[in-house]
């Protein structure tokens, strides 16, 4: 039965949403030196948090099959200034949406389908002290973090003009389509002017880089959590540079979009601008892939890391 011919499930029957609660030991890494939740240790859970779930309701083992994957075209994560202790538990709620990326709905030339995804995080605060270093002042929960993932499907060994898919899908049947109210983040949203700060000296920074395997997942690619890692390392270069103390720099967020997958062996070219006041700072980056004549000059990854010292 393809797609065209397969009979849609009664909206009526159709889950508006698929909705996940899990509970996780948090463990040394996972904080920093101050005993806030990273947040890459965040994005690292996200994968799991939301595949747990779905797998229960969807078929994706139907979509491998048929071709179809859903890949990571832009998140989201913060964390809030809270101590959290080791060993403690941290609560998550996630929320999966079949969705329509583009904001137009379906049967349009813009028309594409994926999945958007809620996180929130919540955890009883800690002590935050090295020797108290697993002792909770309450076992009450705190809100501790909050993140959204956009992932798209695609066909990817399909021609260049298929690879998105428009239609719905026999395997997704049982949740309810919506149609994203706000617009896909984009490289040009995730760059707005931000007010209030002053761009630091001198032009864009650039470091150099190679992809290794292990940099990459089983998807064959290179790992999301590792371009965003590569962000937030930039984001300190960029601040000891600033003359800041990046001692105390501490990343409270990461919005990123995804255009171009890297694979190992690929060059790229971080590429990094700073933008700060006394105490917040703004570090727009991109990763460049590199071609015959250098790095391309439209990103094929670009992030915002907001942070303070």
């Amino acid at each position: 039965m393809t797609a065209a011919q397969h009979t849609t499930t009664d909206p009526a029957e159709q889950a508006d949403s698929i909705v996940t609660r899990s509970t996780r030991a948090l463990e040394v890494p996972d904080l920093d030196a101050r005993f806030r939740i990273k947040v890459r240790s965040l994005i690292s859970w996200f994968p799991t948090l939301m595949y747990e779930g779905f797998s229960r309701r969807v078929d994706v083992a139907g979509l491998r099959g048929r071709g179809l994957v859903s890949v990571v075209s832009s998140l989201d994560f913060r964390r809030d200034d809270l101590a959290a202790a080791v060993a403690a538990p941290v609560h998550s709620r996630v929320e999966t949406r079949l969705g329509e990326l583009s904001g137009t709905g379906l049967g349009e030339p813009a028309t594409r389908l994926g999945f958007d995804i809620r996180y929130g995080f919540a955890t009883p605060p800690g002590a935050g002290e090295p020797r108290r270093y697993r002792e909770r002042l309450s076992e009450e929960p705190v809100d501790c973090g909050a993140g959204r993932v956009v992932l798209t499907l695609l066909r990817p060994s399909a021609p260049p003009a298929e690879r998105l898919v428009r239609e719905p899908q026999p395997e997704l049947d049982g949740l309810r389509l919506h149609v994203l109210k706000e617009p896909h983040p984009t490289v040009e949203s995730l760059s707005e002017p931000c007010l209030g700060l002053t761009a630091a000296a001198g032009g864009p920074t650039d470091v150099r880089g190679r992809f290794g395997l292990q940099h990459t997942d089983v998807n064959q690619y290179v790992y999301t959590g590792e371009y965003t890692a590569a962000m937030e390392d930039m984001a300190t270069r960029l601040v000891a540079d600033a003359g800041l103390p990046a001692a105390r720099h501490a990343v409270g967020r990461i919005a990123a979009v995804f255009k171009a997958p890297f694979s190992a062996g690929d060059d790229y070219v971080v590429r990094g601008r700073l933008f700060h006041d006394s105490e917040r700072t703004v570090a727009l980056v991109g990763l460049h892939s590199v071609g015959p004549h250098g790095p391309r000059e439209r990103p094929a990854v670009f992030g915002r890391v907001e942070g303070t010292c």
